[in-house]
Formats: C-alpha cells, structure tokens, sequence
C-alpha cells in the first residue's frame, strides 16, 4: 500500500515532469538551447522522482541515478533507457545555467549546449515520462 502523501507526490511529480516537457519543447522552438536542455533534464528527473515515490523514496537532490538503479529494477528494460537518459542530463541544470573553464577559457552555455543536445533531451523526456506514466498506473497511482 502507497500512503496517500507519496500518491500526491508521485502525481505532483509527474504533472510537473509534464509541463517542464513543455517548456523545453518551446525553448527548441525559440532557439534557446541552454533553457531548452535545462527543462529536458528537469522533466526527466522529475518523472524518475516520480517513480521513486512509488517506492517511498523522495528526493531533493539532483542525482538520483544510485537511486533509479538500486530502486526501479522492476521496470525491467525500461531501467535501462531511465538510467540512459539521467546519466545523459546529469549536470545539464549546471551546464545549462553556469558560465565555466573549458581549458583556458570561460564559456557560456550558450557555447555549450547545442540544438543536437536538445532534441536528444526531449527525446529522453518524451520517453521517461511515458515509462513513468505506465509505472504510476501499474501502481494505481493514476
């Protein structure tokens, strides 16, 4: 049995999974590419988050790889296509946010992150959300 408050999670996780989704796409409609993979990654960690509620487990922090991995085994293929897309965007809320070194350099993420980059983190997104989606009903949570 999933207590009420991880139900509410779960689902509060996923809607904003949703609409990060969203906004990324509109981002690559803008050119914004930074924007753009920064809400990629925010949407696929929020439908793991998502997930992970189902399991009792909630999390603030960002990397939650250790956590879908040791976690979500009974998402059997699909484990490996989540871990995929978080190992992909782990940083992408730094790079896409942070001027850095790049050898002798400071670059922006506007230098950094490209449309290829982009379309890869929607696509990712696209897919964690539907997995996640099909995990909250397999639960009963939606």
């Amino acid at each position: 049995m999933i207590p009420p408050k991880f139900r509410e999670y779960a689902r509060a996780f996923l809607n904003v999974a949703k609409r990060d989704n969203i906004r990324a796409k509109r981002a690559l409609e803008a050119k914004d590419y930074p924007e753009c993979f920064f809400y990629s990654q925010q949407s696929v960690e929020k439908a793991v988050k998502a997930m992970l509620e189902v399991k009792l487990i909630y999390k603030k922090e960002h990397d939650i790889i250790a956590e879908a991995s040791n976690n979500l085994q009974d998402l059997g293929n699909d484990l490996d296509l989540v871990l995929n897309a978080l190992d992909y965007l782990s940083g992408a809320w730094n790079i896409s946010r942070y001027p850095f070194f790049n050898g002798t350099n400071i670059v922006t993420p506007e230098e950094i992150v490209t449309e290829e980059m982009c379309i890869q983190g929607i696509n990712y997104s696209d897919e964690v959300i539907k997995i996640a989606e099909n995990y909250l009903r397999k639960y009963g949570v939606i």
